[in-house]
């Protein structure tokens, strides 16, 4: 590892390709400018899941953009940079393309690691979501092997339209949703947070974890759990541009402003 390289950088939530962004390319554009802007003094980036709004690998098709985004990975990876995925809700479907490709490393399940000190536990959010019956059942048809193999088996002409447009669906419906009941993707408090019951409920078992990190909630958040363990959301880039940053002393939670 380069020795002027210390700090760990994690983000989530680019939905990249989403056709509910105003400007898909803009957002790209940024997040690839955040890339550049550690790359100094990086040793790893971790994504934490939704970095694409839709991935489907085939055998031989892939999705079709995320060329600067994929550029610049690839980049700081031949500099030896360490690049972590992990599979969010929305981009469950990738397998040897980007290991290949990038030397991404990709994780399919929380992890818990020693990073620079500190032992993290690191996931997307959905795999310790148990509210919903109906989401922890899709969650696990998309999963399924077999299934994966019958979708496969569809052109991906029928298969991106159809993802594309069920998550522009989706977002529309949520945003409806917020308008109606003031916000429900806003705070929900300690009580309401089920990352945070989790979070609570698993110290009880290993109080060895200092961080919790996750992404999927879409919202900025930095929680101290314990006197020797914290959580934090790494919000999103769709609104927040928003990213943590660790040097083995310090871990905040910042916003990336350049334009």
């Amino acid at each position: 590892m380069n020795s002027s390289r210390k700090k760990i950088y994690f983000a989530s939530d680019a939905h990249l390709g989403a056709r509910f962004h105003k400007d898909p390319l803009a957002v790209e554009k940024k997040l690839v400018r955040w890339l550049d802007s550690i790359k100094k003094d990086a040793a790893a980036v971790w994504l934490l899941g939704d970095i694409f709004d839709y991935w489907y690998e085939y055998k031989y098709v892939v999705p079709k953009g995320h060329t600067r985004f994929l550029g610049k990975l690839a980049e700081l990876s031949d500099n030896g940079i360490e690049i972590h995925i992990f599979i969010g809700n929305h981009d469950i479907w990738m397998f040897d393309y980007l290991p290949q490709e990038i030397g991404a490393v990709i994780h399919r399940e929380p992890l818990t690691i020693d990073l620079l000190g500190k032992r993290f536990f690191l996931a997307h959010g959905d795999e310790v979501d148990y509210r919903s019956k109906l989401f922890r059942l899709i969650r696990a048809v998309f999963r399924n092997k077999f299934c994966q193999w019958l979708y496969a088996g569809i052109h991906p002409r029928w298969t991106f339209g159809f993802a594309l447009g069920w998550s522009l669906s989706s977002r529309k419906s949520g945003l409806k949703k917020e308008a109606l009941n003031g916000n429900v993707k806003a705070y929900q408090g300690e009580a309401g947070e089920y990352l945070i019951s989790f979070a609570k409920e698993y110290l009880k078992v290993h109080p060895d974890i200092n961080f919790f990190v996750f992404g999927h909630r879409h919202i900025m958040l930095d929680l101290m759990l314990s006197k020797t363990s914290r959580l934090l959301i790494t919000g999103d880039w769709m609104q927040y541009f928003s990213y943590i940053e660790w040097d083995g002393e310090s871990l905040s939670l910042n916003q990336f402003e350049i334009e």
